[in-house]
């Protein structure tokens, strides 16, 4: 071999494309995959029922757009660019936000025996009477109205605080922010399959009905038609604000979080005590939300510290999050 002829690596030597695609895989290729492949399974084994053809469509759907989108980055089939990065963003986070609507079928085609009572025990026991009892004292219109507009409003927390940052953010920020997110969403599913209840409105009697207007109304029909009726336990309207309350204020140094952290962390102290008042929670959901949140935030930054380098010289294989807008 002359001097300036590169040496080559014969077959045998060279890693296999498998291992390529293993070895370019992140935390949330391998975490939603699972989610949604555990989805499946449960949907697959449902009992016969007018949920189970639904449920199955919704978790065949969810299962392949997530697995394609990996192979199709992952696996280097679609080039390096702004498509793919599009390709990856959308593929990735879109089926984990509708997996919420594929919970209105899947959790009913369960069938499952709801848990409402023992998780009243449980309330008992740490608070002496759930929180929803104590506070029918609070039941007048403009309180009703103050708290339901808060729980309304986690809606467009939830778009606020994720479709911006992925789009637009990069960096520790956005690993941290997507990573922390799927963890809420993927655990909390997974475990409203574990532990099914319908909530204090329904399992416990109150002295009278909360006197709402607008607001309550908007809560409400929004409950009534979009709804699970099964997810409880934990809390997500605990979780997501707690977990962005979390992000926001360990990036307070930083804009917007600079103004805005003391705001979303309001709306969520809002919103925490609006799962309860409004009867849908028992106080054991918010504290398993509240674990979820924390949990979800601990996770997320040792994902950081093991993919924050991808891209770089440091660590060749390409970045989590490709730059979408360079």
């Amino acid at each position: 071999m002359s001097t300036f002829e590169t040496p080559t690596l014969d077959d045998s030597e060279r890693p296999s494309k498998l291992s390529v695609f293993l070895r370019e895989l992140a935390f949330q290729d391998v975490a939603a995959p699972i989610f949604h492949a555990y989805m499946l399974l449960r949907a697959m084994n449902a009992p016969e029922g007018p949920h189970q053809h639904d449920a199955r469509v919704w978790a065949i759907t969810l299962f392949t757009w997530t697995i394609a989108t990996v192979l199709l980055v992952r696996g280097n089939i679609m080039p390096e660019g702004r498509p793919r990065a599009f390709l990856y963003r959308v593929g990735i986070f879109a089926p984990m936000v509708l997996s919420y609507f594929e919970m209105i079928h899947l959790l009913p085609a369960l069938q499952p025996r709801v848990l409402d009572m023992r998780l009243y025990e449980i309330d008992r026991i740490l608070f002496g009477e759930t929180p929803a009892i104590v506070m029918q004292a609070w039941n007048t219109r403009p309180v009703v109205e103050w708290i339901a507009f808060f729980y309304y409003s986690y809606f467009y927390l939830m778009i606020a605080m994720l479709i911006p940052a992925l789009m637009l953010d990069k960096g520790k920020r956005l690993h941290e922010l997507m990573a922390g997110a799927f963890i809420v969403c993927g655990g909390g599913h997974i475990i409203y399959t574990l532990v099914p209840g319908k909530g204090p409105f329904v399992a416990i009697p109150f002295d009278a009905p909360l006197d709402g207007g607008f607001w309550w109304n908007q809560v409400w029909t929004t409950v009534s038609n979009a709804g699970a009726q099964l997810d409880i336990f934990p809390s997500l309207h605990t979780a997501y604000p707690t977990y962005f309350t979390l992000h926001a204020f360990a990036y307070r140094k930083t804009m917007p979080f600079k103004f805005v952290w003391p705001i979303i962390a309001f709306f969520a102290v809002n919103m925490i005590t609006a799962t309860m008042f409004l009867r849908w929670h028992w106080g054991i959901d918010v504290i398993a939300g509240l674990t979820l949140a924390t949990t979800a935030r601990l996770v997320a930054i040792r994902v950081f510290k093991r993919e924050g380098q991808r891209g770089s010289d440091e660590d060749p294989r390409m970045p989590v999050w490709e730059p979408f807008l360079r």
